[in-house]
């Protein structure tokens, strides 16, 4: 059986900064390294097999690229402030690997399927490899220390439709889009499942290709994405990603990471005036973004979100279309509907509002299956590590494990009510019809937290590595990319620093099991609360950053040791967007 000291499985971004800083680290002795991934090439959800047409990234030039590797504009075509093509993104991680030899250690269609921790502390893999010539085999190797680095975008989330054997059209995940693409050819009415921004990305081509496409957004789900266009005020031009990664806006979001500017933190959120300024930011995002989208249009009413700037994660996003979405709506190539979908028939997708499509082809943009699509082994093992997980047992027969995160989630949950006050009550949603009424929805009525704990998401220390007591002393596991933000790069270096430094019992700070395990509960408390799923956030799976992930940058930095503020002035540091380059 080989044997290796790392296995990392995945070559996407995460799992290229976690090999760079690994073998970086150990630059003395060479490291006995190996990537796995089940991609025929290099860069997970930017592979060149996953790039359909007019894919590209929610960022612009200079805030997606490793700090020791920089984007340069020349090489890979590109304009300054451009939003960067997907292809541009799978050759630049192609380029990145192999600059610092990293394409060496990936064997690529090589898809993990177990994972067993075998009795001395090391790990055995067992993986199916496609990539010789003959059927699929299935290999084994030893490792010691075992990083996962699936993300997120492994194993796609497919819906059951009633009447789907009688369909006659296609029928797939939004993940096999350029795959499928042929099969959409002759279509002229394509159904689109979702609200997000995947699902406005394939609106957008099938439109452009000449079809039409009804976008299908389930009013139980969390409505149409904020779709953002730079916002002006006062002269000033602004971006999300550039507001969100702002210190001194991240103040107006009552994260519980990093401790800089504690002061300023407690008068925003737990100050009567603070709260009123605050709650008036807020309304202000709405409005600009609002006006700056276009979403007052009445032609457009039924894209504009369901709740607040302030309650939505990583569904909001940005407009980096070639032309205007938003005119394909008003030309009625793009139309919308607040519907389930009941059942499908031969040729047509049946709506709970009593609407019957034409529908050629479905499309579902129905996101992705939170855990990572491995199975750990021995049996139980899961909840030991920490991952989503239901329970299914009914809450008389909890046994201790149980009663211990039960009683622990008590306690955070009312520490978060006593220390982010806005999260008392969840969100109120506000659904086109209802808004010509003046009222409201509000899911939750009471409190959000589930007593019986029937679905448990990500429990991981600093969403890294296991909290429970074997792990954080064998420190042979860590899991990097589970979670969402706009700022992945940045995100990502410094989760692979952190995992380097638990690896090599380098963190400055014991593992003390009693803090990790309430810490860790109370991050993945606060993300539930912060990110529920009826405003479109994940926090109920996994954590869902974009205001407060500079704030959980500096969290790890300071785990680490190292310096938070990394512009040359205080006010700079406070004032200005932080990139990746910043951190070098």
């Amino acid at each position: 059986m080989e044997y290796f000291s790392v296995a990392i499985i995945g070559a996407g971004l995460h799992g290229l900064a976690a090999a760079r800083t690994l073998v970086n680290a150990s630059s003395d002795e060479p490291v006995n390294l190996i990537i796995l991934d089940e991609g025929r090439s290099i860069g997970g959800t930017w592979s060149l097999e996953r790039l359909y047409p007019g894919l590209k990234t929610n960022n612009v030039v200079g805030s997606y690229e490793f700090s020791d590797f920089p984007m340069d504009l020349e090489r890979y075509g590109l304009l300054p402030g451009q939003h960067i093509p997907g292809r541009v993104i799978h050759q630049y991680l192609a380029d990145f690997a192999t600059h610092f030899c990293l394409d060496k250690f990936v064997r690529h269609q090589s898809k993990v399927n177990i994972a067993l921790l075998r009795e001395d502390g090391t790990w055995e893999l067992e993986y199916k490899c496609d990539y010789e010539k003959g059927p699929a085999q299935t290999r084994r190797l030893r490792c010691d220390r075992l990083v996962v680095a699936t993300g997120l975008t492994s194993a796609a989330s497919m819906p059951t439709f009633q009447g789907t054997i009688d369909f006659q059209g296609p029928l797939f995940h939004a993940k096999d889009l350029r795959e499928r693409s042929q099969d959409l050819k002759d279509c002229r009415e394509v159904v689109v499942v979702g609200g997000n921004k995947s699902a406005w990305d394939v609106c957008y081509s099938v439109a452009i290709d000449g079809a039409r496409a009804h976008m299908v957004i389930r009013p139980s789900g969390g409505g149409p994405s904020w779709v953002w266009r730079p916002i002006c005020f006062l002269g000033l031009r602004f971006s999300l990603a550039g507001l969100s990664s702002t210190r001194l806006f991240s103040w107006f979001d009552p994260g519980p990471f990093g401790s800089s500017f504690p002061w300023i933190r407690r008068f925003l959120h737990r100050t009567i005036v603070g709260t009123w300024i605050t709650r008036a930011f807020w309304t202000a995002l709405d409005s600009l973004a609002a006006a700056a989208t276009g979403y007052n249009d009445p032609l457009l009413r039924m894209l504009r979100p369901w709740a607040s700037t302030f309650w939505i994660g990583n569904s909001l996003s940005i407009h980096n279309y070639e032309t205007d979405w938003f005119d394909l709506v008003r030309e009625g190539r793009i139309v919308i509907h607040h519907a389930d979908i009941v059942s499908l028939g031969e040729i047509t997708a049946n709506l709970s509002d009593g609407s019957n499509l034409r529908a050629d082809a479905v499309i579902c943009c129905t996101g992705w299956k939170p855990a990572p699509p491995i199975r750990f082994k021995p049996d139980g093992i899961v909840e030991e590590i920490g991952l989503p997980r239901e329970v299914a047992k009914p809450q008389q027969d909890h046994d201790q494990n149980d009663k211990r995160d039960q009683d622990t989630w008590d306690q955070a949950h009312a520490q978060i009510k006593i220390e982010y006050p806005q999260l008392k009550l969840p969100p109120r949603r506000s659904l086109p019809a209802d808004r010509g009424r003046g009222s409201s929805l509000r899911f939750n009525p009471t409190t959000p937290h589930a007593t019986n704990l029937r679905e448990k998401p990500y429990h991981l220390h600093r969403f890294l590595v296991p909290a429970s007591p074997r792990f954080l002393e064998l420190r042979n596991l860590a899991f990097i990319g589970m979670l969402r933000s706009i700022h992945g790069v940045v995100v990502a270096q410094a989760q692979a620093l952190w995992i380097t430094a638990f690896f090599g019992n380098r963190l400055p700070r014991s593992l003390d099991f009693g803090r990790v395990y309430y810490e860790t509960i109370l991050y993945a408390e606060y993300e539930r609360l912060r990110r529920p799923k009826e405003s479109g956030g994940s926090g109920a799976n996994f954590p869902d950053l974009v205001f407060d992930s500079i704030p959980y940058v500096d969290l790890l930095l300071e785990d680490l040791g190292l310096e938070t503020m990394r512009k040359t002035t205080l006010w700079d540091n406070i004032s200005q967007p932080h990139l990746p380059a910043d951190y070098r």
